[in-house]
């Protein structure tokens, strides 16, 4: 869903996102500006995710490691909030505020845990990160 907000913008930097919008072809200022929040942000995850200490990425691991384990036996499941936490399936909620509610629970010492409705389907875009550097 589109919405439409206003906000201030510096001169200069609206020269260079319309200079990019005609670089790269897009038809407006409005898409122009979509796409480099959109690079931006997922450049900005990354950047936490290297940060991330060893702890956290052994979580998600392990956490990971047990979704895929159990992926086939969750459609029953469906509708539903599922909670995987420290390398195991923790419980399953009508609403994420309850599923947040079961992991803060069952799971307090966690630093990574998975929540998600099963049956929705999760897209996952990535930028080539070199863009950037021609942004500049």
């Amino acid at each position: 869903m589109k919405v439409r907000k206003s906000f201030t913008i510096d001169e200069r930097l609206l020269s260079e996102l319309s200079e990019f919008r005609w670089r790269s072809r897009i038809n407006s200022l409005s898409e122009a500006l979509e796409r480099v929040l959109r690079i931006g942000l997922n450049s900005l995850k990354t950047a936490q995710e290297v940060e991330e200490d060893e702890e956290v990425l052994e979580q998600r691991r392990i956490n990971n490691e047990t979704y895929a384990r159990i992926e086939g036996e969750l459609s029953r499941y469906r509708g539903k909030y599922i909670v995987i936490a420290l390398g195991r399936f923790i419980g399953a909620a009508d609403s994420f505020e309850k599923a947040v509610e079961i992991l803060g629970r069952e799971a307090p010492e966690a630093k990574h845990a998975i929540i998600e409705k099963v049956g929705r389907e999760v897209v996952v875009e990535r930028e080539w990160s070199g863009l950037l550097e021609r942004l500049r």
